[in-house]
């Protein structure tokens, strides 16, 4: 009876963490350069009670970052060479962009810069996923509800997002289930050659480097090509509030983790103009989709409400009675598009955000912890 029996909390979820046969689906999108920056100044760049030795700034001006939405059938633990230990399935949806993270010496002068990424939202379908992460690394990760269809054709992916929250808050408001995103492809669309979609752009052609480098989706380059930096470094404000005074912090540390991903396979890309995107107002989420994305309160009267405001037309030449039964189970492609969540509230205003283009592929992918970059208040601490 006092054997020690080895358990989710013990083991599980120690990184590395190994995801195996992942769906990704990754949205490009466009916000005000600004927004990145104030998120890296109040939480990076901000001291407290020490300044950390590095400055972050946001890597162009142009505002360019990723929503992503992933599937992870099989994620586990590689801790201590024991890969596959009991897996656990998850989805989750985060917003992550691109920065230049700089030395910074003691006379406040900028050194050696490199990119890193920042994920300063991001919403996960398992609690034992969102409490690791907040934990270990410092994920700023809440709990939400996310479901991703997809069907034979591309024009049936259907994404949608709720978590627990307040539509309109008051000193009696009660805690309820809230839309937060849905995403969809619109009827008839089709992959294109990603050439195409960065003609349109030149702007988008620096950060779609920057994306290529990072998920290796035409191939990993040889091991010995010059200047090679496998996979993706991803910065964290790791902190606890004080319990005494929620004003300030018992604990700040920047953590340093890294993705790789390995055997990325069916690399698919779309035009914006396919996607439909639209976030969820309510008072939960109005902070984030104004200090992140830099989106405006909708009016009252001019914006629309609920999941979907009219059904979808079948696509040319449809015929009902040649569909085989998962076509005619889709009825978010022939008429109003069915809810994730059917208990959350979408009776709220939608806040359409234009996608400058979609990218979707499968993926193997490892993560782990680098280390702690600066704890900040340590003695001794540079």
């Amino acid at each position: 009876m006092t054997d020690f029996v080895e358990s989710f909390t013990t083991q599980q979820l120690i990184p590395p963490w190994i995801a195996k046969g992942s769906r990704i689906w990754a949205f490009v999108i466009r916000t005000e350069a600004s927004c990145m920056q104030n998120y890296l100044d109040t939480h990076l760049n901000s001291p407290g009670p020490d300044q950390a030795p590095y400055h972050y700034r946001c890597i162009d001006e142009t505002g360019y970052g990723l929503l992503m939405v992933a599937d992870h059938p099989d994620f586990s633990s590689g801790a201590n060479g024991i890969e596959g230990w009991d897996t656990v399935k998850h989805k989750e949806v985060f917003w992550a962009f691109p920065a230049m993270r700089y030395d910074l010496n003691k006379n406040n002068l900028l050194g050696q810069g490199e990119v890193v990424w920042i994920q300063p939202f991001y919403f996960d379908d398992s609690s034992y996923v969102m409490f690791s992460s907040r934990e270990i690394w410092g994920s700023e990760k809440q709990l939400g509800n996310i479901t991703l269809q997809e069907g034979k054709r591309h024009d049936q992916l259907h994404i949608d997002l709720s978590t627990q929250g307040f539509a309109k808050f008051n000193p009696r408001s009660k805690a309820k289930s809230l839309a937060v995103m849905h995403a969809r492809l619109n009827p008839g669309t089709e992959p294109v050659d990603l050439r195409k979609i960065i003609l349109k752009d030149s702007d988008i052609a620096t950060f779609n480097g920057t994306i290529m480098a990072s998920f290796n989706l035409f191939g990993a380059p040889p091991e010995n090509t010059p200047g090679l930096r496998r996979g993706i470094e991803i910065n964290t404000l790791k902190q606890f509030r004080d319990v005494f005074d929620m004003r300030a912090a018992a604990y700040r540390a920047i953590i340093a983790s890294h993705v790789k991903h390995e055997l990325v396979g069916e690399p698919q890309f779309f035009y914006g103009e396919q996607v439909e995107l639209d976030f969820m107002w309510s008072d939960t989420m109005k902070e984030q989709l104004i200090q992140l994305f830099g989106l405006e309160e909708p009016e009252e009267g001019t914006h629309t409400v609920g999941h979907d405001d009219k059904g979808d037309a079948p696509p040319s030449g449809f015929d009902p009675d040649g569909a085989d039964e998962e076509e005619l189970s889709l009825e978010h492609r022939y008429g109003r598009p069915p809810m994730g969540d059917i208990n959350a509230d979408w009776n709220l205003p939608r806040v359409r955000v234009p996608v400058e283009y979609a990218f979707s592929f499968t993926t193997n992918a490892r993560f782990e912890v680098l280390g702690t970059l600066h704890t900040y208040g340590t003695p001794g601490a540079a």
